[in-house]
């Protein structure tokens, strides 16, 4: 549901697989659920995303990234109206096809509340891979604690191209995946990279978007305007090879262009061809994009899921340069290795074949249900298993992460004397004081000792600290009975009080699977002399 570009086979491919499922017979709710690196992104509006992110690097002069942020930003803007039509096209379809959860998760609060399933499933899709500053996203491999002790398959998994950077990497990547009772991923490499790494057996299914027949998409795929036309849909990469190609052969063909996209590029990349009839389409939804497969006169791409299509609808394609390996294995699946081109293949002299549509539509059945009886039989074969156990505390015991110690009081006259050799003191915006140690690392062991207090405010006595911890994205506070409550406005208490730790205090183990950060904070109370005096001078002002 949450792609940043609104990519077309995001929603397609959810709708498609609860539809396989409800088919037959298992009955399935799809988790409304944000990725880890999404943050505070908003899907209708990009353009302000990337406009007060702009500001802020520009202000701050962090200027990493800048050229790359500001093109984002530009784009957007000059597609805000485009944009604002795709995501409620995009949010139509969801609201029309999908039964979901009322409530949107993520992995802070898939931490912290469950939704009540037996068995989870993690499905298609690069969702395997390691973001850059958050690392694996828990959700996505089942593995954060409203998950713990439930039934779970993964099916039609992609990891992109990632590839273990360390050690640690492997053994958390491993870890999240021997809890996991039946995998199916999509790629070859990775089963085969499973297989070699783990005593597990992995099953290559095809994505869930071809578990169903093509009348599926028949029936929803809305008719466009053009005729005539070559379809071209490009994702992620420049993409210029199967620009330049798509060129060349239109011109050969006599044929119009329909030029789609999930990024945000004004007129589109074809329009410096002023010599071809091109219309660039931004902002279509998933049906109208489905229709301009259906009606093609031929397709390029360099798109997985378009070449799933393309399949599905019996199309000639051609597919240019992609990273990864998902587009070559498809094609591989179905001996369609010679639809691939980079920019020095001559696709017209001579020219190809006609796809073997029957040879193709055999294996497509065959896979089909290859994919089928596994996601099925992994369904059925689990309602009456008994889950293995996991002594999950035990692997949150190896979760480290740094802790700093603010003053929370926000007065100038705080004093310290913390060794330089320990940490530095920073004065943060809000007005406190922030201590930064040389060695912050914490182990959620519960046998961690909290720094020694060493600021200090004439008139106010240190009573201890209360504690924040932030898991992803989102802060919670750390309460007397050892639960978390999430820290935000909207969020009341009930009652619990925050835990108080004295100076020099063990940390208790938190519950959950990543801790990003915690932040000690300084609970403070004047003495009696200086409320005494306050009050003096404030019934000495009002006389």
């Amino acid at each position: 549901m949450y792609t940043k570009g609104l990519n077309f086979a995001c929603p397609l491919h959810t709708f498609a697989f609860q539809q396989f499922l409800r088919d037959n017979g298992v009955e399935t709710t799809i988790i409304d659920y944000k990725p880890v690196y999404y943050g505070n992104f908003d899907l209708r509006h990009p353009a302000d995303f990337y406009e007060r992110l702009c500001a802020h690097r520009e202000r701050t002069g962090n200027l990493d990234r800048i050229d790359e942020l500001r093109s984002k930003r530009d784009g957007y803007r000059a597609l805000y109206h485009e944009r604002e039509v795709r995501y409620d096209k995009f949010q139509k379809f969801i609201d029309e096809h999908y039964v979901k959860t009322d409530a949107c998760y993520d992995s802070d609060l898939l931490e912290v509340r469950d939704p009540g399933f037996d068995c989870y499933i993690c499905v298609t899709d690069v969702i395997w891979k390691k973001e850059p500053q958050k690392g694996f996203d828990r959700g996505f491999f089942l593995a954060s604690k409203a998950m713990e002790g439930k039934k779970k398959i993964a099916y039609a998994a992609s990891r992109g191209v990632f590839f273990a950077e360390n050690k640690h990497d492997e053994e958390q990547f491993f870890g999240y995946l021997s809890d996991i009772d039946y995998i199916g991923v999509r790629e070859e490499s990775l089963k085969d990279y499973i297989e070699d790494h783990m005593d597990k057996d992995v099953s290559l299914v095809l994505d869930p978007v071809m578990l169903n027949d093509r009348s599926l998409y028949d029936d929803m795929a809305v008719k466009p305007e053009e005729e005539g036309y070559l379809f071209v849909y490009y994702v992620m990469e420049q993409a210029e090879d199967t620009l330049e190609q798509a060129a060349a052969y239109a011109r050969a063909h006599n044929l119009k262009i329909v030029e789609a996209t999930d990024r945000p590029i004004p007129q589109g990349k074809l329009s410096r061809y002023k010599d071809l009839d091109v219309t660039y389409r931004y902002d279509i939804g998933i049906e109208e994009w489905l229709g301009y497969f259906k009606y093609a006169d031929v397709v390029f791409t360099n798109s997985f899921h378009a070449s799933c299509f393309s399949i599905l609808f019996e199309k000639e394609f051609y597919v240019g340069s992609r990273n990864g390996d998902k587009v070559t294995n498809v094609l591989k699946q179905f001996g369609l290795e010679n639809r691939r081109f980079n920019k020095d293949t001559n696709l017209l002299d001579p020219p190809l074949a006609p796809i073997d549509y029957e040879t193709v539509g055999a294996i497509l059945r065959a896979k089909r249900q290859e994919s089928s009886d596994f996601i099925l039989n992994a369904i059925h074969n689990l309602e009456d298993a008994e889950k293995e156990p996991i002594d999950y505390r035990a692997l949150k015991k190896r979760v480290t992460y740094p802790i700093l110690y603010n003053t929370k009081l926000k007065k100038e006259l705080f004093t310290w004397d913390y060794p330089e050799d320990k940490g530095v003191v920073k004065k943060l915006k809000s007005g406190s004081f922030e201590f930064v140690p040389t060695n912050a690392e914490m182990s959620n062991t519960g046998k961690s000792h909290l720094a020694e207090n060493h600021f200090a405010l004439k008139g106010w006595r240190f009573k201890g600290w209360n504690v924040r911890v932030k898991i992803d994205n989102r802060w919670f506070w750390l309460m007397e009975d050892g639960s978390l409550q999430l820290k935000d406005k909207k969020s009341a208490e009930d009652g619990k009080a925050r835990a108080l730790l004295g100076d020099g205090a063990a940390l208790p183990f938190v519950d959950v699977g990543h801790i990003d950060v915690a932040v000690a904070e300084g609970v403070w109370e004047q003495t009696p002399s200086t409320r005494i005096k306050r009050k003096l001078r404030h019934i000495l002002k009002r006389r």
